[in-house]
Parts: structure tokens; C-alpha cells; sequence
């Protein structure tokens, strides 16, 4: 079973049921698809949050068609030579080797900064190998030269980690539906009868949370 969850309420917005030997990656364009199908426009979520079975160009586009940023971490064992002149998350090199340090973002354009002028490194050449400016050499790169490689905020900056942690809320979902439910106890064959057995474990999380939340309301 392949879910979408929101991550603040940790319950299951889409989810799609397929033999065994699916990847992974292969479902998750359409997870994004039947989220934005089930929402109003006004409510669809900023960011899509997937582990690195995700990391596929479709995915990243399936985010951008959706109005929303897909935050992926890349699967290096797939990965080819990065473009010359970055490394393989996407941050710049400098003249000297050192990776520049990311300053931010301005909508789709990423800013990078001289890493010497940043306190990062102690370049022996300092600033001027590159730029005559005190405030060192900056580089800028918009996302849509490559969605993979390049992301809105900087894959593993801060704000890109913060996101990336959310992600263990569908790990919780799936283990509730397992311990608490019978996901995990099928006694049937056949991927109809499977899929209409855990619709009804969703339907059952979905019930006991309303039950929950109107519980808390009336005891308010």
C-alpha cells in the first residue's frame, strides 16, 4: 500500500494498492495526483515529502504541476558524474573546489556565496581569485534548470532537513494501521479483495480520528 499523509494531522489523504514488486517510485506522481484530486485548490500542500525510492524525474515534475515543491533526497547509488562545476546536491564549486554556501532563495533562483567570505573556509587566495567585490563571488541558479537537482529551500540546508524530518509521519501512520488494525493480518487473495481490505483500515483510522477529535470537543 502506497499512502499520502498530511503530515500535521498524520492521517491518510490518497493511497494506491499494487503487487509487491512495484517501486516505490513509480506510484508517487500519482499519490500527488489524487491528493490534489481530493482538496480544494486553496488547500493543496506546498510540499510533497518522499524518501529517496522516490527520486525520479517524474516525481519532482508531478510536484511542479501541483503548484509545490518535492523535497527528495537524491539516491546516489543511480547517480551519474554531477554537471561539472556543482556536486551532487546541487551547490555550486568555487574556483578552488570548496563548495559555496547557500544564501537563500528569491521564489525559483537559489543564491550561493563565496565560502571563503562566508567563514567556511580559509581559501589561501581568500576572495579576490574570484571576485573583486568584498562581498565575494555569487552565483545564482534557478531551479527549473534541472528540478533533481536543484530545490526550493537548498537540499540540506536547514529548512530542507526541517521538511525532510515530516516525513516520518507516514512510518506512523503505517505502523498504526499494522499494530492497532489488520493491515498487516490478510486473509484474502487477489488485489481487489486486498485493496477493499485495507480501505476498510483506512476508513477505520479515519472514523476513530473524527471520533477523537469531536471527543476533545466536547469535552472542551
Amino acid at each position: 500500500m502506497h499512502i499520502a499523509v498530511d503530515t500535521a494531522s498524520e492521517l491518510p489523504v490518497a493511497f494506491e494498492v499494487t503487487p509487491a514488486n512495484t517501486n516505490d517510485g513509480d506510484l508517487g506522481a500519482e499519490l500527488i495526483k489524487k491528493t490534489t484530486a481530493s482538496l480544494p485548490k486553496k488547500h493543496w500542500p506546498k510540499f510533497y515529502v518522499m524518501d529517496a525510492g522516490y527520486d525520479q524525474n517524474k516525481n519532482y515534475e508531478a510536484a511542479r504541476d501541483a503548484l509545490a515543491k518535492a523535497i527528495i533526497p537524491l539516491n546516489l547509488r543511480n547517480e551519474k558524474i554531477p554537471l561539472e562545476g556543482i556536486n551532487s546536491n546541487g551547490t555550486p564549486i568555487c574556483s578552488m573546489g570548496y563548495s559555496m554556501v547557500y544564501w537563500g532563495s528569491d521564489k525559483d533562483t537559489l543564491k550561493f556565496r563565496c565560502p571563503h567570505v562566508s567563514g567556511k573556509v580559509n581559501c589561501p587566495f581568500g576572495s579576490a581569485w574570484c571576485s573583486n567585490s568584498n562581498y565575494g563571488l555569487v552565483k545564482k541558479v534557478k531551479v527549473t534548470e534541472d528540478l533533481r537537482r536543484y530545490s526550493v529551500p537548498h537540499r540540506d540546508s536547514r529548512g530542507w532537513t526541517e521538511l525532510y524530518k515530516q516525513r516520518t509521519s507516514v512510518e506512523r501512520v503505517n505502523s498504526r494501521l499494522k499494530s492497532y488494525l489488520t493491515a498487516n493480518q490478510l486473509h484474502v487473495w487477489g488485489i481487489k479483495k486486498v485493496k477493499s481490505h485495507l480501505v476498510i483500515n483506512l476508513v477505520v483510522l479515519l472514523l476513530g480520528a473524527l471520533a477523537t477529535s469531536q471527543s476533545n470537543k466536547n469535552a472542551a
